[in-house]
């Protein structure tokens, strides 16, 4: 794996690692269950803007695995680690949850659910909703969203088949790909109004495009079919408008139309930072600065999957930044040594560099793992072009046969034989092949920019201009929240509520509450959560357990110093004080007075 050590000195506040929960089911079986679930409280927590959430893929590279968190957390960039474990017996599921400081191993909150299989939609929101709580009482402020609670199914058939289904195509594998199509279409049989399931499906489709399954036009207008039933059933289903999103860009190459699409995808949830708008500032936009700090931000909230690295060594390509390319496909090998893409694409980027020897090295050892199939075959003819056997390459593309006829498009206009080029290349427009989105500033096509016929078919493609002509402005996302410190209380508001606070403090010392929270104490002083949230940390400059942990701290002194108390252990006056554990009182008390609890007490005792 790659090293992570620099980023354990910039280990983020407000930030979370959800760890695979653990099968304890007698059924071993069950893990899709219990990965589905774990993916759930992701894709909850990744809806609270200003929350550092890590990526599904990152966190399970853990799964399985007895690796301390503070390792965890250095590794990930994150101050907090939720781990649990999940037992189902027929309809019934035991959930243990337990949230952990990475810093120093200790434990902010956990708990115990016992519910009916039927409950398991609002049992994954309280979960959601008590992570964030525990998170921003401990490291500062954010607003959490209130979300209608719309559940995706109210038939737990379906939801374990749309497990399942997620389960397989998240593998991305031949075979998992098929599986996943058939499992999602289950879950539709048994409720045809399951919007996820299929957004899910649309996805899966286009998976198949890219495997042979299908055609691109099969693939691509089944995937349009299923996003926009899952957008007729569920308008705000941030997913189908993702996959619609890519069918516009892909398949449609209606560029205004797939932007439009994408930026509703995020105001619905969908995190700013994919592959999708990497895509989009390359090909169309022709922005790649742009596309790399994106593929980059990636890499920050999925820091151990292949891909992540894998798609910034793709950004660097077709920047022709081959150098740093190299450096990317490198850091994903170091994931995973057999990811035959980052193994092919790594020994494209040496032969364009003319490290022939080594390009053909990695080529095969890519054919290697993919027994020979895949487009690992192309990149070895790209090779040999560039080594200057023509005639070699041109006798292996008179007999073969292409899946995708930008394939061969791509080896002739190398070749710098144009009409065959583009006899191939209006193939691939019939096709509707998803390189063609790739003519506006891919150099592989260079040697036709001249040709009359190419300039008609890229007149076609209806390209906007790139981004050097065009004002230089962020697109934003329709119903974009911001992340700004704007006061949410006028300043009368604010001293009024300080006042409250103070005297709820002072007279009623809720403090001595040791499960006490901040929504308890914004109930009591008639106030928003997130407005109380806010003023403490905006105004106070502490977040919520800093503010109620000093008034423990000072009255655990006062009771330590108390001849009345001689009696009662220091452990025990910390309890009565309000603090919950030995670790939590141990650990605050030494960060705020430099000493142990023992020692200050025996150094003030007269």
């Amino acid at each position: 794996m790659p090293s992570f050590e620099s980023r354990a000195s910039q280990t983020l506040q407000k930030s979370i690692a959800v760890l695979p929960f653990v099968n304890f089911s007698q059924e071993k079986e069950n893990d899709y269950f219990e990965d589905g679930i774990t993916e759930e409280i992701i894709n909850a927590l990744t809806k609270v803007k200003g929350l550092k959430v890590i990526a599904r893929t990152s966190s399970f590279a853990f799964k399985g695995k007895n690796i301390d968190v503070r390792s965890i957390g250095s590794q990930l960039g994150v101050n907090a680690v939720l781990e649990g474990s999940v037992r189902r017996a027929k309809n019934r599921v035991r959930i243990t949850a337990q949230l952990i400081n990475t810093i120093d191993g200790t434990h902010f909150w956990s708990k115990i659910f016992d519910r009916e299989l039927n409950d398991i939609f609002a049992l994954q929101d309280e979960i959601s909703l008590l992570i964030t709580e525990q998170i921003r009482e401990n490291f500062g402020h954010f607003d959490i969203p209130s979300h209608p609670h719309i559940y995706p199914t109210q038939k737990i058939e379906a939801y374990d088949l749309f497990l399942k289904g997620s389960y397989h195509l998240k593998r991305k594998g031949y075979d998992d790909v098929k599986k996943s199509i058939s499992f999602f279409r289950e879950a539709i049989q048994v409720d045809p109004n399951y919007a996820e399931a299929l957004s899910m499906l649309g996805e899966a489709y286009i998976h198949a495009a890219g495997f042979g399954m299908m055609t691109t036009r099969e693939a691509h207008e089944l995937a349009r079919e299923s996003a926009e039933n899952a957008i007729a059933l569920d308008a705000e289903n941030a997913h189908a408008h993702k996959v619609l999103a890519y069918v516009k860009l892909f398949y449609d190459w209606d560029w205004e139309s797939a932007l439009t699409t994408y930026n509703k995808a995020v105001a619905f949830g969908l995190p700013e930072q994919n592959e999708f708008i990497s895509y989009y500032y390359i090909f169309v936009e022709e922005d790649y600065e742009r596309a790399i700090q994106v593929a980059k931000k990636v890499t920050e909230t999925d820091p151990l999957h292949v891909i992540s690295h894998w798609q910034l060594g793709l950004a660097y390509y077709f920047a022709r930044r081959f150098k740093e390319s190299i450096t990317a496909f490198n850091a994903a090998l170091e994931i995973d040594p057999n990811f035959s893409e980052a193994i092919r694409y790594r020994g494209l980027v040496k032969g364009y560099l003319g490290k022939f020897h080594e390009a053909l090295s990695d080529i095969h050892r890519a054919l290697e793992l993919t027994s020979g199939q895949g487009l690992a075959n192309l990149d070895l003819l790209v090779v040999k072009i560039f080594m200057g056997k023509k005639k070699e390459v041109v006798a292996v593309v008179e007999k073969s046969e292409y899946v995708d006829s930008s394939d061969p498009a791509i080896l002739y206009a190398l070749l710098d034989m144009p009409d065959e080029a583009i006899f191939w290349l209006k193939k691939a427009s019939q096709e509707r092949s998803v390189m063609m989105v790739s003519l506006k500033n891919f150099w592989v096509w260079d040697n036709l920019r001249d040709d009359p016929r190419f300039k008609e078919m890229y007149e076609q493609m209806n390209f906007p201009p790139s981004v050097e002509n065009q004002r230089k402005t962020e697109p934003v996302a329709i119903g974009q929240q911001t992340t700004s410190n704007a006061s949410l209380l006028n300043e009368k508001e604010i001293k009024y509520y300080l006042q409250q606070l103070e005297k709820l403090v002072h007279d009623e010392k809720v403090y001595t509450d040791s499960l006490l929270s901040l929504r308890q104490v914004a109930d009591k002083i008639g106030l928003h959560p997130n407005r109380l949230s806010w003023l403490l940390n905006e105004q106070l400059h502490k977040n919520f357990n800093e503010y109620i942990n000093a008034f423990r701290l000072e009255t655990f002194k006062a009771k330590a110093l108390d001849p009345k108390n001689k009696h009662i252990t220091i452990l025990g006056l910390a309890y009565e004080s309000g603090f919950n554990s030995k670790t939590s009182f141990n650990s605050y008390f030494k960060k705020m007075e430099g000493i142990t609890p023992t020692a200050w007490v025996k150094k003030h005792e007269k």
